[in-house]
């Protein structure tokens, strides 16, 4: 079996462990972000996965452990037909890349102010074609003040501390957003000092194939009036 095949093969037994049906062309979107992330990884140091196998398992898995979840939440917190979600501390894409191609009726706006991350951002976003997809090169803080209360809910990946995720939100959601936080079973702890106004919706734990650790997604939405 060669390697392209054998990536493919990794790819679809964790789709099939996540229950999610993707067409070949969204896999070979997922591939070529893999490959793409390898090839800038070695100049620009984006992560330490140097491998497709470890990316497949370790990052594209764990990002879309989440694609249920979301889908559910927007049903049940009633989210536009074509939510916004803004993925912050994006980093090398992950978890808004994946999203983005595994729901493509979706808008994600993914902001990271580290340049040489953010130019990434802007390779795959042509180099796939997501038209789903902006990259905000900027602060947290300017975004903030140049498109206040513009997207339907945030999305972290180990961006920062809960606490802080949901300060960098707030002045970025529409009234009734909805804030995902992806984070290990530790949260508990972070939700001790959750800021005042916020209310958690959902902990579900997050199943990812292959990764022995915890991991859950905490749902959360303003009780402010």
């Amino acid at each position: 079996m060669s390697d392209a095949d054998l990536v493919l093969a990794s790819l679809d037994r964790g789709l099939d462990a996540l229950k999610l049906k993707l067409s070949s062309e969204q896999k070979g979107a997922l591939i070529r972000f893999s490959e793409e992330f390898r090839r800038w990884n070695r100049v620009h140091n984006l992560s330490a996965i140097d491998s497709d196998i470890e990316f497949i398992s370790l990052h594209l898995m764990d990002s879309l452990s989440v694609v249920n979840h979301l889908v559910e939440a927007k049903s049940k917190w009633q989210m536009p037909v074509e939510p916004v979600i803004a993925d912050l501390g994006a980093g090398g894409g992950l978890p808004g890349i994946p999203l983005a191609i595994a729901l493509p009726e979706w808008q994600f706006v993914l902001v990271e102010a580290v340049k040489k991350k953010a130019a990434f951002l802007q390779h795959i976003k042509g180099k796939l074609n997501l038209k789903n997809l902006e990259v905000v090169g900027d602060r947290i803080e300017a975004l903030s003040k140049a498109r206040p209360g513009f997207a339907d809910a945030t999305i972290s990946r180990a961006f920062s501390e809960l606490k802080n995720f949901v300060n960098f939100s707030e002045p970025l959601l529409k009234e009734g957003g909805l804030i995902f936080a992806m984070k290990s079973q530790k949260a508990s702890e972070e939700l001790l000092s959750l800021p005042g106004g916020w209310e958690l919706i959902g902990n579900e734990d997050l199943h990812v194939p292959n990764l022995d650790a915890q991991r859950c997604l905490l749902t959360l939405h303003s009780v402010r009036k």
